[in-house]
Formats: structure tokens, C-alpha cells, sequence
């Protein structure tokens, strides 16, 4: 039951802790039932849950006009006098009269009116009873009389029910096939001037993307535009299916496309019923309404699959309890709020379907209050927890993944980095040398240490080791890529002493995937002591292992004191490691556009036991003002956003060092190298990925920066490097640039070509 408090002329309604869902019709009756029994009269109006609401002053006076009225009517049945003499033969039909018509002004005040209208006795045939008589009926006129003329019975014409008023009054609205209530979109909301802003995504689905004066929050909007002008006479059938089809457990064997049956059976389904009500349902309509039935029996809630769609732009969905609004992160505009806000028994129903379909057979129960698993057909990344993990709450984040891996290009496009960064990254990979990848959580640093794969190439073994397939495996396998996925005990498993189960610890796998030949070694988020322990005396006891590892850490400070305070481990062990790369999220001014750039770099010189700074973000007034700059290099090109007017040949003579990288120096030295032929194939590279990047923005093709075709160009700049190689090192560019930017030009003809025919 709600909790009322009167502050002054304000009546506040706390329904955070009642067992009805807010508004909904036990709720109403509860709460009519409850402040019909106050004696004051108030103004203002407000109720408190996950979300607070104010009711409009003209909503709260026909309310208080209301509540009034039921006083006067609970008066009037408690007074013995209104029923007449006792023996008269009507007195409890009377009674019996008040008291239905009482229980109805708490669920719909019209049907009130019917039940006293439609009350009739005869005239007594004994004159002691005709003054009760008489009286009883001036009270049952007078009742009548009043409640006409009340504003509520007014307002309620065009409505079917009294909590159609109440969600009138909060400003919301419900789900049109689920019971779901809907948050109002703000007044103030107003669409961002960006092109990003507004995205058309598959199956008619348009999402916006609002800006909210007064608030340091976005708002995210979805419309789905196969849904729109739907016959209504097809509307009961839909929520109808979906009520009978949530309840029926989901017994096929072929678990993975269940989804994509369900949407062709249903859609099936509605076709038969439309030709049997004489409508008519689009294509569009159909696979609408089927999809929309899909999502809500074996998928998350429309919603939330919706959101799921929106790959390239969102990276998590966050549910912090039952009713309480759903929230996204959005790669370029941050935190965003939604007006989607599940009740318990749609986020039991979800929670239920992620467990199931992620096919892992793990228990999401009172005994297994956490679970970590991978919903595969939406590449998304689930955790999840309830009670006694929780105080009450379903809660959950909904990590989105891509189902294709970041390149160098993607990040240039993004101004993460400068192209000579990413050349210069290229090559320290592609030389095998190991690094942790640092930052806060929703930084990137998956996603990097995932980009870094395709400069590794297909010339290594590469042996990801996670407890959850974030890194894309299978797609970089297809195209070629000698990539073996190790799997290892689940996060939410960890720390946590379950006994039983059959994976190995990070730690086991790591040193069992050292048997397995020379390989790039890359595990995916470092959490505990034993693991990190792992790592530095995998490093410290395997000389030149290459291991590339993500860890969360803010500053070469942090790693340290995370190695010394919490792990107890001596901060000698960092200089096992040869590179350490800090991410981070930058924003500038009260903007709330985020971006992920590249923070800081450093290399570790082994001779010095120093940790030296080689690349450092400069923030300015706005991203492009800004620099990531070299700190080993003075040439204009190192620092440079652009590369327009690059000449190789020019500056291979002129190439002008401040500082030595110790690590490319080491590994210079050790391959027979000159110092300045690495930083050279680094500026090659660098040339290489901005020139992809230059070209997808003239055509506008983003697809130019997927892997695909970055690969494709890649490898044929690897190939022409070997060509044009020296015996003793070194390349002559005044004849490899000219003989690359044909090929260049051959391979973006092709590409574009085939992108166009496929639109």
C-alpha cells in the first residue's frame, strides 16, 4: 500500500515500497482508498517511485473534489438514520445498495451512477417505514445529483477506466500491446543538431536522439515506423498472442533460431487473421507485427531489442531495477536516458530469456544471484543479478558488442588517434611487442586490443583467453586468420569459492596456451592477483613472449599501486612489460558528445628501469583543436590529424628525433635494423590507413573502414614493402609510393564498385 504524507499543501504518495505497480487499477483503488481517509484538503500533488511525478493544479482540484465526495458518501453510510426503521423489509437492500455503489467509486466511478440509478423499490405498505422511505430516496437523488456534476465523471467520458484518467493526469502512457507504462517525453526535449542524432535501423526503426534542457542527460527515442497505422482491428489478436505465448515455455530444440522461426510463424498467423477480418496488412505490417510478438515471447522485450539494433552507436543497455527507466550508453552523445520502464514481470520474462538462450545451462536462481553470459543472436554481453545479490531488484547490464572488429581507420574517422599513432601502433604489434592496454571501464579497451589483431595478421597464432567472447573470433577466423578462442571461468564466478564446475582459471590457461607453439597471447580483462601474478611471471620467465593484455588502471601511478597495495606484488614486475597505452573519455565543456581517444603511451626501457612517455593527448577548445602529440619526433607529420600533403621521400631525409623509443630501438638493434627504417614503415602505414579513411569520407561509404577492405589493402601494402625491400634494410619510397597509390586507386575503384552494386 502506498504511504501518504502531507507537507504542507502538497500531498506526497510514496509507492517505492507498495506492492502494486504504480497506476496500476489495485494501485488506484488502494490509493483512493487511502487518502479518502485523510480530513485535510491539499494542492499539490506528487508521486514518488523510480520516477517522481506532478500532477497538473486542475488534475488535483477534480481529485480533492473526488476524495471529498467519497467522505460525504462514507458519512452518509455510516449514519444509521439513512437506511430507515430496521424492521422495514428495504433496510439492507439499501445498505447492500451503498456498499456495492461505495466499492465501484474506488474502480469507476460512471459504473456508480448505473448501480444507484438502477436501484428501485416499492412504495411500504405500512406508513411507519414511508419516512425512511422518503429520505432514503432525497439521499439517493441528491448522491446522484452530485456525482454528475462532478468533474471527474466529466472528464471520464472518453475514458473506459478511472486509471486511463490517472496516466492522463501523470503524463503517461501505456505499451500499446504489453502492460507497460511509458515515460512522458519532456517538454524540453530537442532534437540535436547532428547527423548521428537521427538513424534509420532495420525493420522500420528510427531512433532520435533529444537533447533536455536543465538536464546533463540525453534523451534516446525509437520509433517504429511498421507499426504505424496498423488496422486496429488486429490489435486484441496481437496482445492476445503475446499474453498466451509468454506463458508457454519455449520447448524447441533448435534454441539459436527460435527468434526468426517465431517471427515467420507469427507473421504467418496474422496474414490468416487479416484475410479472415477482411483487412488488409502490408509486408511492412506484417513482419512489424510478427517481430513485435517475437520480441516480447522468446526475446527481451521489444525495447530492449530494439536498442540492440542500434549496434554502431550503443555500447550498453542499463536496467537498475524493476520499474525503474531504462538507460543506454551512447558511443558519441554518453549517457542517455529512455521512457521505457519495465515492471517485474516483463524483466523476470527477459532475465528468463537470456538465461535460456544464451545456451551456456547456467542458473539464474536465488543460489546463483549472478550470471555472466553471451546472448549470441544479439552479440550482447548480459549481467545479470537478483536477490539476495540485490535488495529486491532485478538488475541488469546489457554490454553490446560488435559483431566485426574496430580498425585503425574507424578510429582515425573518430579523431581517437592520429594517423601516424595508428602506423606506428601497426608496427610495434606487428614486431610482437607486449602491452597492456589501460583505462576505465566503457573506454575501449576491447575493442583496441581487438584492432590490434588485424596488424598482427596471419603470420602468428593468435590465442585470445576470455571468460566471455567479446573479442569477434570467429570473424577474423574466416578471413583467414589463425585465431584459437580459449575459454576460462566465467567473471561472476571468480572470487566467488563456487565448488564444482570445469573451466580453468585465466591463469591455468595461460601458461597451457604457451605449449602451443609461438603465438600472440591476448587476455581480455585482468581482475584478480593470481592472474596478474600470472601474467608478469609468464613475461619475467618467457623472454619475448608476446602477450597483449587489458587491465583497469588510470596512470602508471595507479598500475603501480594496484601491484604493490592490492596485489602485493613488487612494481619492479611492470618493466616485464614492454608498452603500456591509456585510454580515455574526453569532453569538452558542458558538451555531451564523449570521445574515446587515445590518452597516453609509454615504453618500458629495460636498460634504465624508466618508463618513457612517447606519445601524450593535449587537450584544447574542441577535438579537432586538439593534438595527440609524439614526444620522440619534432616533425609536423607526427602530430598531424591530416596527411594531405605527405611526402615519404622528403621525410625520410628530414625525419627529426627529440628522444629515442627505447622499444623499436631494442628491437632495431636486435633485427638488424636502422632506427629510422621502422618509423619510416610506420609513416608508410600511417599513409596507408589515412588514405582509406580519406576516401570513405568522400564517398561517404563507411564500410570502406571495415575490416574488409582494410585487410585487402593492407595486405597489399605488405606485399609491396617485401618487394621493394633492400638487401640491407631500408626502401627506396620515390619508387614504391608512386607504383602504392596506383594500386591504392585500383583496389578503392573495385571496392566502391562492388559497395554500390550491393546497396
Amino acid at each position: 500500500m502506498c504511504l501518504p504524507t502531507l507537507e504542507g499543501n502538497r500531498l506526497i504518495m510514496d509507492c517505492a515500497h507498495c506492492s502494486y505497480e504504480m497506476y496500476s487499477a489495485k494501485c488506484i483503488q488502494s490509493h483512493l482508498k487511502t487518502i479518502s481517509a485523510f480530513q485535510s484538503v491539499w494542492k499539490e500533488m506528487r508521486y514518488e517511485e523510480e520516477v517522481t511525478i506532478n500532477f497538473a493544479p486542475e488534475s488535483v482540484n477534480t481529485l480533492v473534489e473526488y476524495v471529498i465526495f467519497i467522505r460525504d458518501f462514507e458519512k452518509i453510510m455510516s449514519d444509521q438514520k439513512t437506511y430507515g426503521h430496521p424492521q422495514d423489509e428495504n433496510y439492507n437492500k439499501r445498505i447492500n445498495l451503498l456498499k456495492s455503489a461505495y466499492e465501484k467509486l474506488f474502480i469507476d466511478p460512471k459504473k456508480v451512477i448505473d448501480i444507484i440509478e438502477s436501484y428501485n423499490e416499492d412504495l411500504p405498505q405500512r406508513s411507519v417505514f414511508l419516512d425512511g422511505y422518503n429520505k432514503f430516496s432525497v439521499i439517493r437523488k441528491a448522491l446522484l445529483k452530485v456525482l454528475k456534476n462532478l468533474k471527474i465523471i466529466n472528464e471520464m467520458q472518453n475514458k473506459h477506466t478511472v486509471r486511463e484518467l490517472f496516466l492522463e493526469y501523470a503524463k503517461l502512457k501505456e505499451y500499446e500491446f504489453v502492460e507497460m507504462l511509458l515515460l512522458p517525453v519532456p517538454p524540453n526535449a530537442k532534437p540535436i543538431d547532428d547527423p548521428d542524432s537521427k538513424i534509420q535501423l532495420p525493420y522500420g526503426i528510427v531512433a532520435k536522439v533529444y537533447d533536455l534542457e536543465g538536464s546533463e542527460a540525453n534523451i534516446y527515442l525509437i520509433e517504429n515506423t511498421y507499426l504505424e497505422n496498423i488496422p486496429p482491428q488486429i490489435i486484441p489478436y496481437i496482445k492476445q498472442l503475446i499474453e498466451e505465448e509468454t506463458k508457454a515455455f519455449p520447448s524447441s530444440e533448435d534454441m539459436a533460431g527460435l527468434f526468426e522461426n517465431k517471427i515467420r510463424e507469427y507473421r504467418n498467423y496474422f496474414n490468416e487473421k487479416a484475410l479472415q477480418l477482411n483487412i488488409t496488412l502490408t509486408p511492412q505490417q506484417a513482419l512489424g507485427i510478427a517481430r513485435e510478438c517475437a520480441c516480447w515471447t522468446v526475446g527481451l522485450g521489444a525495447p530492449i531489442e530494439n536498442l540492440a539494433l542500434d549496434k554502431e552507436n550503443i555500447t550498453d543497455i542499463y536496467i537498475d531495477g524493476q520499474n525503474s527507466p531504462i538507460y543506454i550508453e551512447h558511443r558519441k552523445f554518453g549517457l542517455c536516458h529512455t521512457i521505457y520502464r519495465y515492471n517485474l514481470n516483463l524483466l523476470e520474462h527477459a532475465f528468463r530469456n537470456i538465461v535460456l538462450f544464451s545456451g551456456e545451462g547456467r542458473k539464474f536462481d536465488d543460489k546463483n544471484p549472478v550470471v555472466d553470459v553471451v546472448l549470441k543472436r544479439l552479440a550482447m554481453r548480459c549481467h545479470l543479478q537478483r536477490p539476495p545479490a540485490t535488495f529486491s531488484e532485478l538488475q541488469g547490464a546489457l554490454r553490446i558488442m560488435r559483431a566485426l572488429p574496430f580498425t585503425y581507420c574507424q578510429y582515425l574517422n573518430y579523431y581517437a588517434m592520429t594517423p601516424f599513432y595508428a602506423g606506428y601502433d601497426d608496427l610495434m604489434v606487428s614486431l610482437g611487442c607486449s602491452e597492456a592496454v589501460l583505462g576505465l571501464k566503457g573506454v575501449g579497451k576491447t575493442s583496441f586490443t581487438a584492432a590490434k589483431i588485424a596488424a598482427i595478421g596471419t603470420k602468428m597464432r593468435i590465442l585470445p583467453i576470455q571468460d566471455i567472447e567479446e573479442i569477434p573470433v570467429k570473424a577474423y577466423r574466416k578471413r583467414g586468420f589463425h585465431i584459437g578462442a580459449m575459454k576460462v571461468q566465467s567473471s561472476d564466478i571468480e572470487g566467488m569459492h563456487q565448488i564444482g564446475g570445469n573451466e580453468l582459471d585465466l591463469l591455468s590457461m595461460a601458461n597451457a596456451s604457451l605449449r602451443m607453439g609461438d603465438a600472440c597471447i591476448i587476455i581480455n580483462e585482468i581482475r584478480s592477483r593470481t592472474t596478474i601474478q600470472g601474467v608478469i611471471n609468464i613475461l619475467n620467465t618467457q623472454p619475448g613472449v608476446f602477450i597483449l593484455y587489458n587491465l583497469h588502471a588510470q596512470s602508471l601511478k595507479d598500475v603501480q599501486d594496484r601491484l604493490e597495495l592490492v596485489f602485493g606484488i613488487p612494481s619492479a614486475s611492470m618493466y616485464a612489460t614492454e608498452r603500456y597505452t591509456f585510454l580515455k573519455k574526453v569532453r569538452f565543456g558542458r558538451q555531451k558528445t564523449v570521445n574515446r581517444v587515445l590518452g597516453e603511451a609509454y615504453e618500458t626501457d629495460i636498460n634504465n628501469k624508466e618508463f618513457v612517455q612517447t606519445f601524450g593527448f593535449k587537450k584544447r577548445t574542441s577535438m579537432k583543436d586538439s593534438a595527440l602529440l609524439c614526444y620522440f619526433l619534432k616533425n609536423p607529420e607526427a602530430h598531424s590529424w591530416t596527411l594531405d600533403n605527405l611526402d615519404l621521400t622528403k621525410l625520410k631525409k628530414n625525419l627529426n628525433f627529440s628522444a629515442e623509443p627505447p622499444v623499436v630501438k631494442k628491437r632495431a638493434n636486435d633485427n638488424g635494423f636502422e632506427l629510422e627504417d621502422y618509423i619510416m614503415d610506420a609513416f608508410f602505414k600511417a599513409k596507408i590507413y589515412y588514405d582509406i579513411k580519406e576516401i570513405a569520407s568522400r564517398t561517404n561509404l563507411k564500410k570502406l573502414l571495415e575490416i574488409d577492405f582494410v585487410l585487402k589493402v593492407t595486405a597489399e601494402a605488405n606485399k609491396l614493402l617485401v618487394m621493394h625491400e633492400k638487401k640491407y634494410g631500408g626502401i627506396d619510397y620515390s619508387n614504391l609510393v608512386p607504383e602504392w597509390n596506383e594500386i591504392f586507386k585500383q583496389l578503392a575503384k573495385e571496392e566502391i564498385t562492388l559497395l554500390k552494386t550491393n546497396q
